[in-house]
Parts: C-alpha cells; sequence; structure tokens
C-alpha cells in the first residue's frame, strides 16, 4: 500500500507513536474522538496549539458513560483555540464511533483505540500509522464530510473501509476469498450473515479462530473455534485472512457497526505488519507472554513542560497504574519493595496498603511477588496471594483493593 507503516499494539506502545506525530506537526491536525481522558495525548495537542497548528476535533456527543468527559475535553479545547464540532446528524442509532488522527496532509493514523488510559494501557488494541497523502486525502474528506454534514462517497480504489457505505461489501468479500485462515480479534462479532459467511468458511476447511473478552461470552455456531482473551480487555477490531491480508480499525464485525454507525478501518498487506499481528494472536491464542515487542513500553519523567525517555535495562518490567497513565514504576534486578512507608522502593499513600505491604523480585528475567503478611491483601488477577507466585508480562496487581498496576514487559 505504500512504503513507510508501522503497526500500534496495545497495551505496550502507549501514547507515544501518537504524541510523536502531534508533536512533528506543522501546519494541522485532524482528530476524532470517541472517548478521551489521556493527559499526555491532550497536553500534545495543546502545545501544538500553542505553535500555531490548525486543530479540529470531531467528538462524539453520545459515548455512553462519557457525556460528562467528553463536554470537558470540549470545553478544554475550545478554551484553548482548537476547532471542535459535534457531528450534526448524530442519534443513538447512528454514533460517530470512529477513531482517526490526520497530521499535515501527509500522515494518517486509523485505531481500534480510543485515547483513554484504559485502553493504552489495559486493554488489547492496534493502531496503523502511515505516511501515506492519498489515505490521509481520502480520511480528510470523510472528515470534512463529517465536519460539515455533507454527503460522502467513498473512494472505491482506497483501501479505507467506511461505514455505513462499503464496510459490510468489503469485509464479505475478504472473508469469502479466504482460503487457508482467518483470525479474528473481536468482543462483539455479532453479525448473522458475517457469522454464517464464517460457517460456511469452516465446512470448506479453511480455519476460523476468534477470540473475544473474558467478561463478554459470544455466543457462537459450535463450528467456530472461540476463546476469550484472558489478560487484557478485548477491545480490537481485527480481521487476518490467509495472513496476507488484515482489517484494522473501529469496525466490529456486527450490524450495527457495518450498516448503521460510522465506522472506519483499514485494509493491510504489509508482509512485517501481518507478520507482527499473527504473533501477538499466537501469544493471545495460546495465553502465553508474547514473544515480540507487543508487550514492550517505556518509561517516561513527566516535567511541567517536556516528556523525556529515560535510560533503563535491557530487561525488566514496569508497573503501569489503571487510574493515572503518569505513574509508572520500573522493576529493575533485585527486590523492589512496596508499601506505604517512605523508605519503600514503590511508595502507594493509601491507608488500605499497609506500611510494607508486599515486594518483587527480578532475577535473570524471572518476575515473583510476595506479599509480606499485608492487612487487605495482594492480588494477582483478582485472586489473593499467599506467599509467594510468579509474575507474567500483562498480569494485574492490586494491593488492598485500592491501588491496581498492570505489569508489562521492557
Amino acid at each position: 500500500m505504500n512504503d513507510k507503516i508501522s503497526l500500534i499494539v496495545q497495551p505496550g506502545d502507549s501514547f507515544f507513536p501518537i504524541v510523536r506525530a502531534i508533536d512533528r506537526a506543522e501546519r494541522s491536525i485532524n482528530l476524532t474522538i470517541f472517548r478521551m481522558d489521556d493527559p499526555i495525548i491532550q497536553r500534545a495537542l495543546l502545545e501544538a496549539r500553542k505553535r500555531g497548528v490548525r486543530i479540529r476535533v470531531l467528538i462524539s456527543s453520545n459515548a455512553r458513560g462519557w457525556e460528562e468527559k467528553n463536554r470537558k475535553v470540549l470545553k478544554d479545547a475550545k478554551k484553548a483555540g482548537i476547532a471542535t464540532k459535534e457531528p450534526e446528524s448524530e442519534s443513538k442509532s447512528a454514533r460517530y464511533h470512529y477513531k482517526t488522527m490526520t497530521v499535515d496532509d501527509r500522515e494518517a493514523f486509523v485505531f481500534t483505540f480510543n485515547p483513554t488510559r484504559e485502553n493504552l494501557h489495559y486493554a488489547r488494541d492496534f493502531g496503523i500509522e502511515m505516511h501515506n497523502p492519498a489515505v490521509a486525502a481520502e480520511i480528510n474528506r470523510l472528515f470534512d464530510a463529517d465536519w460539515n454534514d455533507r454527503p460522502f462517497k467513498p473512494d472505491k480504489d482506497s483501501p479505507l473501509l467506511i461505514s455505513p457505505y462499503n464496510s459490510r461489501s468489503k469485509m464479505e468479500e475478504l472473508l469469502g476469498g479466504a482460503r487457508e485462515s482467518i483470525r479474528i480479534a473481536d468482543a462483539k462479532i455479532e453479525d448473522p450473515e458475517i457469522i454464517r459467511l464464517l460457517v460456511k468458511k469452516v465446512k470448506a476447511g479453511v480455519s476460523v479462530l476468534i477470540l473475544g473478552d473474558e467478561k463478554r461470552k459470544i455466543e457462537l455456531p459450535h463450528e467456530l473455534d472461540f476463546r476469550a482473551e484472558p489478560r487484557y480487555k478485548m477491545h480490537a477490531k481485527c480481521t487476518i485472512v490467509d495472513r496476507k491480508l488484515a482489517v484494522i480499525g473501529s469496525m466490529s464485525l456486527r450490524t450495527v457497526s457495518l450498516d448503521r454507525r460510522r465506522e472506519l478501518s483499514i485494509m493491510v498487506d504489509d508482509a512485517e505488519i501481518l507478520r507482527h499481528l499473527q504473533a501477538v494472536f499466537k501469544s493471545d491464542w495460546d495465553k502465553v507472554a508474547p514473544t515480540t515487542r507487543s508487550a514492550a513500553t517505556v518509561i517516561i519523567d513527566v516535567s511541567p513542560r517536556e516528556i523525556k525517555s529515560v535510560a533503563l535495562p535491557s530487561a525488566g518490567f514496569v508497573l503501569i497504574s489503571r487510574t493515572d497513565a503518569l505513574v509508572r514504576h520500573a522493576i529493575k534486578e533485585g527486590v523492589t519493595s512496596i508499601g506505604r512507608d517512605a523508605g519503600n522502593g514503590i511508595v502507594i499513600d493509601d491507608a488500605q496498603v499497609s506500611r510494607r505491604h508486599a515486594q518483587i523480585a527480578l532475577k535473570n528475567t524471572r518476575c515473583t511477588i510476595t506479599d509480606l503478611g499485608s492487612a487487605n491483601g495482594t492480588f494477582v488477577n483478582s485472586e489473593r496471594i499467599d506467599g509467594t507466585m510468579p509474575l507474567s508480562p500483562g498480569d494485574v496487581v492490586n494491593f488492598a483493593r485500592t491501588a491496581e498496576f498492570r505489569l508489562l514487559e521492557l
């Protein structure tokens, strides 16, 4: 499709690819938002506006449970001189759910994730970043149509799937052409026609595997092999066919996403991206720690005016706070103590946390956690531990049920 394209994998890549692109912007940024609360991305947008970059934000008005937060985003953006709009024709039956960003009419992003702390650090999600003026122009053309509440007709030669216009026809064509394998990561695969097509492909000898969300069990025909992703919330919408083509974006394989909402996904044929996607899918399917960089992250030191990288050992782990994306603790070789006392390696200032609550030991890339007889307990993946147990990338660690962190691999 082009010669400069990269894959974003969450959790792990975090906000860095987005912030880097915003920081590079010289003239314009167009951004669609369904939900947003990440402070680093918000700060980068404000700094770009101060540099004179023209920024337009198209924000959904009825993201369930986020009405108040989105109103605050609108208020803060307007105060900073960022142009904002809520889609004129948006209703509960026709949400504007797509997640895209373009920079300077030459760089384009298509996300499965929202720029929220939950999606950036606690959900399995993907994004595509590309330097492709043609794709950026098509996304901008759609953005302008929605900004001005005007009709839109997709370019038939574009790799974009845009609901409700052509997503169904393109997905049915892609799935119908599968000869060997179909891999789907989607928590909401519900469309009857798509499900019937998948069953037909299984009966024709095609291997079909579907990854969903642990907390949202999907009722699918017995012919379809389904597993729940146990380590992360499954929020990604990704379909891989024959290891040759993938569709990534905001569109779930359900009727409302295909036929009624505004959704946008992109078809990708880059060999390296396909290899990486397959590796992440396999690690999730096999319930093992990924061997690719899908769990990689970067520790940051945030000062009032800058974000800078900090040199770290080549092997190690990091705890990322669920409630505050800025709270990140490096787990270095040796023993790291955790508790309320100021002398701990990781200090959690909460009355429910014991003074010396727990400790994490790292030795030769092997990570373990020990509860030190705390009053209110240490929990790994919601289970209270007794003594010492191993930790793996992706595990959720909770101290006294008040301070929760995700363990990621460096």
